[in-house]
């Protein structure tokens, strides 16, 4: 299935581009477990690899996402987390790319009936979390706190 989700941001993409690329870089040095989504009331640890810049200047990487447990029946989304200027003053983060469902035909009635936008509400909240992280440096960077 195809993802493009959005979050808009109050801050011009010059300043919110290199705090991304580096958010995205620092991924690299944690644990595979160091994260989670969670849908339905159930929470999975996931790990999310970035890979490489994209943009000139960067202004996101490629990604991917994949269950640590039980992979063999969790979705694994590939993709690009990058930024979007809207105007000098606002910018919007952009989730694309497609996620593949496993266990063939069954997981895929499954994913279009019973967890229609599971994963969708997932990738969404790990995106919000993104934000507010952002949101937070942009501040933090702005009045020197």
């Amino acid at each position: 299935m195809n993802i493009h989700i959005i979050e808009t941001l109050a801050s011009g993409a010059p300043y919110v581009a290199p705090i991304l690329v580096s958010q995205l870089n620092a991924l690299r040095a944690l644990p595979d477990d160091a994260h989670s989504l969670g849908t339905l009331g159930a929470s999975v640890k996931i790990t999310i690899r970035a890979g490489e810049h994209v943009g000139t200047p960067p202004d996101g990487a490629q990604i991917e996402m994949q269950a640590l447990d039980g992979a063999a029946v969790f979705p694994v989304f590939n993709g690009t987390l990058r930024v979007e200027p809207i105007d000098p003053f606002s910018c919007r983060l952009v989730l694309a790319g497609h996620y593949s469902v496993p266990l063939g035909l069954i997981g895929t009635v499954a994913d279009r009936t019973i967890l229609a936008g599971a994963a969708k509400r997932s990738l969404r909240a790990l995106l919000v979390t993104m934000k507010t992280e952002i949101t937070s440096s942009v501040l933090r960077s702005v009045t020197g706190a």
